[in-house]
């Protein structure tokens, strides 16, 4: 089996020692051949540094690195330009200032220069050096020059909490980004790379025509790996993995399907058409490689400013009535102190556009993003992530709360339930499960609450499930039996089955040929526990 290399980011490198590289030259080809300024947004560790070392090689007239891929056999012009590559983490520092990130930018231009053959750059302020080597290395190559720039929000993300140095900083990437606009008789090509969209803001002042291509359905599959490139480019590895599970090839796929899929990054606004989803490349990478099913991508970074940020708000943005956000309002730039939890978990990755409907109601058509974990990997990291938070208690008691509710869930072992259910609620801050300014908890809390603590277990489950008669709480659904949860505020566990009886939500799950328990949960809003419950076998 072809080598896997879990880290390189350099084409170049990938290429040379006969490396899996998945081939995403046609669609390079076709979204870059016309434009000049293109901005792509998306979430961390998903192939955007290797989108960027691939165009400098292309760009470069690299041609022999090229060969077997699409793009050899098609009519580009293999021309060699100047290319600038700024990878911005390389600028960044966790306990960073503005003079850290001059000092960092000095150096990438610097040897950027070295590179380029590019002498003499006598200045030591960034954004005029950047302005003398776009100039000067024109000159030496007699052609315009390319300019890509990974990772641009890097040095802001780094200090996104601390006002002072933000400010700072900012104004140090403002000036320098400025150079892009006057330059624009020099160069051939601007690739701008990120994990969020601050490009309206005046960190790229003036830069009014930058194609930005985050939500194209064009560049929807330029990152990340659709399930048939996974097919083609690691088949030896998949059918060695299926191999080891003791299972078809086929169901592998359904099992990577739902562990890893799910990504959605392209959207037309005029239909409401998603494009097709995508796997998360570096956590295939590391799955394939080392034949387990992992969860690097979570692992490879934390979370945590982003759960707190939630925390503000009593974790109310979890509850589906509030993952519904406009296309407008998810597109729209904004300065990173504006932007928004939702946001905020769709560009980081934590989140994805699970539908897309077009609301008339109004005076004018309006785009409305339903927002969801891409699937169950995501989703039971974060939940084990968000619990402790959630339920103010240790990371040993979550782990110890998760395992004795995984193992009744699997043997059905519905009389601890209601233990089980109190002991999620127990640790728990009393002011969590109330709203400001009311003292009664709202019923959504609960949901929010149990819903995320059954996320966290290995199963199936969904908050305000839809049926055609009404929205189950929360069904949880294992290999063989699904669970449907009705919560109620002091009315009884006996009038919640009702409901999931009148209503017929087991309809939805029948032809799964699964067992289907209708449980109620009756909870005392002043005690703030559950006082009773009540399953019937359906």
């Amino acid at each position: 089996m072809q080598k896997i290399y879990l880290t390189e980011k350099e084409f170049r490198s990938i290429r040379t020692k006969g490396g899996v590289y998945v081939d995403k030259t046609k669609h390079i080809y076709d979204l870059f051949k016309d434009d000049l300024y293109f901005f792509l947004a998306r979430p961390r560790r998903f192939g955007k540094s290797l989108l960027c070392t691939t165009l400098g090689e292309l760009f470069e007239g690299n041609r022999e690195l090229f060969k077997g891929l699409w793009i050899d056999n098609s009519d580009w012009k293999w021309q060699k330009h100047p290319v600038i590559r700024l990878d911005m983490s390389k600028a960044a520092s966790k306990n960073g200032t503005a003079e850290t990130v001059r000092e960092g930018m000095i150096n990438m231009l610097n040897d950027n220069a070295e590179k380029l053959g590019v002498t003499n750059l006598e200045l030591d302020t960034p954004y005029l050096m950047f302005e003398q080597l776009i100039k000067k290395a024109k000159d030496i190559f007699n052609k315009n020059v390319v300019i890509i720039i990974d990772e641009y929000d890097k040095p802001l993300l780094d200090v996104i909490d601390e006002t002072a140095r933000h400010i700072e900083i900012h104004r140090e990437l403002s000036d320098f980004y400025s150079q892009l606009k006057p330059a624009e008789s020099n160069l051939k090509f601007v690739l701008i790379t990120g994990v969020f969209k601050f490009t309206q803001t005046s960190i790229f002042s003036g830069l009014n025509n930058l194609n930005d291509i985050t939500f194209d359905p064009a560049a929807a599959e330029i990152v990340g790996y659709t399930e048939q490139e996974i097919q083609t480019f690691f088949a030896q590895h998949l059918e060695a993995l299926a191999l080891k599970n003791n299972m078809p090839t086929e169901e592998m796929i359904v099992t990577l399907r739902k562990k890893y899929n799910g990504y959605r990054f392209g959207i037309d606004v005029d239909t409401g058409k998603l494009a097709g989803s995508v796997y998360n490349a570096y956590a295939l990478n590391y799955v394939f490689e080392k034949q387990q099913q992992l969860q690097k991508w979570f692992e490879s970074g934390s979370p945590t400013a982003l759960i707190k940020k939630l925390a503000e708000k009593q974790f109310l943005e979890l509850s589906p009535k509030e993952l519904l956000v406009s296309f407008e309002a998810l597109n729209n730039s904004c300065s990173p102190d504006e932007i928004t939890s939702l946001s905020m978990l769709y560009y980081a990755g934590y989140m994805t556009m699970r539908q897309c409907d077009i609301d008339t109601s109004g005076a004018e058509p309006e785009t409305i993003i339903t927002l969801d974990f891409p699937n169950t990997d995501v989703a039971q990291a974060f939940a084990k992530k968000l619990l402790p938070l959630l339920l103010r208690t240790t990371i040993e008691a979550v782990d110890h709360l998760i395992r004795n509710l995984n193992n009744a869930f699997k043997q059905q072992r519905l009389e601890d339930f209601k233990d089980l259910l109190n002991d999620i609620l127990a640790p728990i801050n009393y002011q969590v499960l109330t709203w400001p300014n009311n003292p009664i908890p709202l019923e959504n809390l609960y949901q929010i609450v149990f819903h995320n603590t059954f996320r966290a277990c290995n199963v199936r489950t969904a908050m305000e499930d839809t049926t055609i008669r009404g929205r189950i709480d929360i069904s949880v659904e294992l290999a063989n039996v699904v669970y449907l949860f009705e919560i109620k505020r002091d009315e009884s566990a006996a009038s919640a089955i009702q409901q999931i009886k009148d209503r017929d939500y087991a309809r939805k799950f029948k032809h799964l040929n699964k067992k289907i328990y209708a449980i109620g949960a009756s909870i005392n809003a002043k005690d703030r526990i559950v006082t009773e419950l009540a399953w019937e076998l359906l």
